[in-house]
Parts: structure tokens; sequence; C-alpha cells
């Protein structure tokens, strides 16, 4: 019999599934995955993180903007950019001047950099005076999604916190205007920071 991933178009989750019960930490259980004695439900597994962040988002993500590492969920109204995949693949973001966007925000992207602290920098040097930087990152409790994980490898460089994600921006010349520690329903936490501007 023909393992499923292995028929024409198979979902890519096929073969996750597949590489995830390869390790005897990892147990399937009814709507979701068990790891580390803690249960994941599956929704955390299919991509779009940044639909739980949206609506906040929305609310200091105004005028022109990019979403850096957008993939197939680019926030609303936002330029896309992404490496690899969605509307926003191939668009690097040297497209962008320099003081040019309103905002930027990015998803569960930064763990992906090694260099995070450059990119960083190279992304707020795309802002305008008074522009805002709205971070959403995976929340450091959440195992799933700390760096050599099963389900992560080595996709993940770095684990965040929201201490030194909040205090990285803040050397960086900016000024918190909004966070929750989290973790919210997507084992997530946000930070967004203004820099520039008259309260500088």
């Amino acid at each position: 019999m023909t393992p499923l991933e292995n028929l024409p178009d198979a979902p890519d989750l096929f073969h996750a599934y597949r590489h995830w019960l390869s390790f005897p930490s990892v147990q399937r259980q009814p709507g979701g995955w068990e790891f580390e004695g803690r249960f994941y439900p599956d929704y955390l597994f299919v991509g779009g993180a940044s639909f739980a962040i949206h609506r906040t988002a929305g609310r200091y993500c105004t005028g022109a903007g990019i979403d850096i590492g957008a993939g197939l969920w680019p926030l609303p109204g936002a330029v896309a950019v992404d490496l690899d995949r969605g509307p926003g693949a191939g668009r690097n973001l040297e497209e962008f001047p320099s003081h040019s966007q309103d905002f930027v925000f990015s998803s569960h992207c930064l763990e992906h950099i090694e260099a995070w602290e450059e990119a960083l920098r190279s992304w707020i040097g795309k802002l305008k005076s008074g522009g805002r930087l709205f971070l959403y990152l995976p929340h450091p409790s959440c195992a799933i999604w700390r760096p050599g994980s099963p389900f992560v490898g080595d996709g993940h460089k770095w684990a965040p916190t929201p201490r030194i994600v909040q205090d990285a921006l803040q050397r960086l010349g900016g000024r918190i205007i909004a966070a929750d520690d989290g973790p919210d329903a997507m084992e997530s936490f946000f930070a967004c920071a203004e820099f520039g501007g008259t309260n500088q």
C-alpha cells in the first residue's frame, strides 16, 4: 500500500506527520499532539499564526507598511515580503527605501534569523520618524517551537522572550507602546515599538 504522503499532490502536512511520529517524544492524540507531557492542538501546526494578532496589530499598523516573512498570510493593508512563498514571494527588503514606511509588521519570522538584532536594525531603518515596528513571536513556554524540537528542527535559530525582545527594541531606540507577554491562544506574544517622532 502506498503511504499517503507519496500520492500525487499530497499535502506537505502528510510528510510532516510522518516525520513527527518518528520521534519517541511525540505522540499523536485526537485533535493534536502530545510533546513533553503537554497537549498542543492541531491548529498550531498549520500556519497562519498571524491571524490571531491581525486585529490588535491593525490598531498600531496604519498607513503604508510592510509585512516581513508574510508567507501565505500577510497583514491586511501591508505589502507582503517573503523569501519563498505567498503574495510577497521573492520580494526583497531592499526594494523599500530607507525611512519610507509607517510600519513594519512581522509574525513568526525573527526566530528564524540567527543575526536577529542586525535584522531588526534593517527593519527599523525602513521606518519613517514616528514609525512603528510590531513583532509577533512564539512564546518561550511553547516547547514545540523551541529550537531543536521535532517540529521546527534547526529552522528556529533562537528562542525569543518578551524581555529580550522589548529590551532589544528599546536599545535600538524604540519606545514600547504596546505589548502582551502572553502566551495567547497561538502560544505567542507581541511587542510594538515606536521609533523617532516627537516623544523621543
